[in-house]
C-alpha cells in the first residue's frame, strides 16, 4: 500500500510525506510524522503570534 500525507494550507497543499510500499501495519511508520506535523503546527502558531504582537507594537 502506498501512503502518503498532506498538508492543506490556505494558499496550497504540500505534501509532507510518501511511504511507498508499505505492508502490514504501517502506523509505527506513519505516526512520527503526525507528531513532527502537530509539533510544527504548534511552531507556527507561535511564530504567528510574535509576528502579531511585534506588528502591533511596532505600529502603537
Amino acid at each position: 500500500m502506498d501512503v502518503t500525507d498532506h498538508l492543506r494550507l490556505a494558499s496550497a497543499e504540500v505534501l509532507l510525506a510518501s511511504w511507498p510500499d508499505l505492508h502490514g501495519d504501517w502506523t509505527p511508520v506513519v505516526h512520527p510524522t503526525l507528531y513532527e506535523v502537530i509539533g510544527l503546527h504548534a511552531a507556527l502558531s507561535v511564530a504567528t503570534d510574535a509576528l502579531r504582537l511585534a506588528n502591533h507594537l511596532a505600529t502603537n
